[in-house]
């Protein structure tokens, strides 16, 4: 009988103890990693039990204990500094989060969603992959095998600068066998390895690699900001073969004319398919950045040249006053921008979702009728509500097209600032 109480008692200690850490993991889960604060504002944050919050500033720590749900932040009397870390604990006691504070100036962007063609040209010319050439004297081989890795970017060869996949090819045809040295980038980091070509059946001589110096492809224009910068996309662009997001030269926006719609169904996502217009008349803007949030540059027309976005300039809504329920999405179906209703249905504040901190559901009976929800190339359509921007389409769940994620307006924006 002793025995059997002592095991009903760790039974239930570590019941209590699962059901404390399931609890704090999803309490976690709804505290920003990231919180941003307009200067001169106060903020509230709700959160369903009473915390202990510890400001560290640079000089000065700052220490609020509240003994409600309902914390209060004011920036007019605690922040000294635009970064701080404000310090979170369960009751005063048990550890829950560290949030990074950054303190911004009030934003506003012209939401657009407009099809674009994108173009981007890799830093470097990619290895996509490595195979087996068939040699001269009838054998497989793959002169580059535990030299060269998928993911690499070719710089040079012996010393001469290579952008293009043929400066590629040539060089390597003419080494007539020769080694070639290669300044390759792996990871961040330069280095230098020598690859002996191989004679193939047509008499050519090759390293057996996949290589790719560009990629192309149909997006959504997010937004344009007061200064003509742009995001767009809401996600980056990543190689088709490595998934690795690719490391860009350069790159610009395009002319773009949807052609036709292909319905998204249940575990067959839908597409958009247009024709880019890839010249330079056509080009509309320049892309310097490609991140995980989102591409980023500058566009060549301005808002009130564009007439597209005039009186439309929308304030941009900080993560913590996005709320669960009715919103809108601007995208461009039938050659006119419209509004369509959508439902925000979950709002993940952990940073580790990066572009998928919303979970939306399309309601609109005219998209779906067009499109079956959301559909490849509708990422970076943005999102409203209660007139402001919140975020934008990034990805679509495949077993339910009217479903999908969506990316903060704030995590966004400041991506492009970093």
């Amino acid at each position: 009988m002793k025995g059997y109480k002592i095991s009903l008692y760790i039974a239930l200690a570590l019941t209590l103890l699962a059901g404390f850490v399931t609890y704090e993991y999803v309490f976690y889960r709804q505290i920003p990693d990231t919180l941003y604060l307009e200067k001169g504002k106060s903020q509230e944050i709700e959160f369903a039990l009473p915390v202990t919050g510890e400001l560290e500033v640079p000089e000065e720590t700052y220490v609020e204990t509240w003994e409600n749900s309902q914390s209060r932040i004011d920036n007019r009397d605690a922040v000294v500094s635009n970064e701080y870390i404000w310090k979170l604990k369960l009751f005063g006691i048990v550890p829950l989060k560290n949030v990074d504070i950054k303190v911004i100036d009030e934003e506003s962007v012209y939401p657009v969603g407009v099809p674009i063609g994108i173009y981007v040209k890799t830093d470097g010319v990619l290895v996509a992959g490595l195979g087996n050439i068939k040699t001269a004297d009838g054998r497989e081989a793959c002169p580059c095998e535990n030299i060269l890795q998928t993911g690499d970017y070719i710089l040079s060869i012996n010393g001469e600068n290579v952008s293009l996949k043929g400066e590629v090819i040539e060089k390597v045809k003419a080494s007539a066998g020769e080694p070639v040295i290669m300044t390759i980038r792996r990871n961040g980091q330069v280095s230098r390895v020598k690859v002996t070509p191989a004679l193939n059946n047509a008499n050519e001589y090759q390293i057996g690699v996949w290589i790719r110096d560009s990629a192309q492809g149909i997006g959504t224009l997010t937004y344009i900001d007061e200064e003509n910068g742009f995001g767009a996309l809401g996600h980056g662009i990543n190689d088709i073969d490595t998934t690795d997001l690719m490391e860009i030269d350069y790159g610009g926006l395009y002319e773009t004319q949807i052609v036709s719609i292909k319905k998204g169904a249940s575990g067959e996502p839908g597409e958009i398919s247009g024709v880019i217009r890839f010249m330079e008349e056509a080009k509309e803007g320049v892309i310097n950045l490609n991140t995980p949030n989102g591409i980023y540059g500058i566009m060549e027309l301005s808002p009130s040249q564009a007439g597209l976005y005039e009186d439309r300039l929308y304030p941009v809504a900080l993560k913590q006053d996005i709320k669960t329920g009715p919103a809108e999405i601007l995208c461009t179906i039938n050659g006119e921008t419209d509004v369509y209703d959508i439902e925000i249905t979950e709002i993940d504040y952990s940073q580790s979702e990066g572009n998928r901190g919303l979970v939306i559901e399309i309601t609109d009976p005219v998209l779906l009728a067009q499109t079956g929800g959301i559909v490849q190339g509708m990422s970076g359509s943005p999102i409203v509500q209660n007139g402001k921007f919140v975020g934008a389409v990034t990805h679509v769940f495949v077993n339910d097209p009217t479903k999908g994620y969506g990316i903060f307006a704030d995590t966004m924006l400041h991506m492009a600032q970093q």
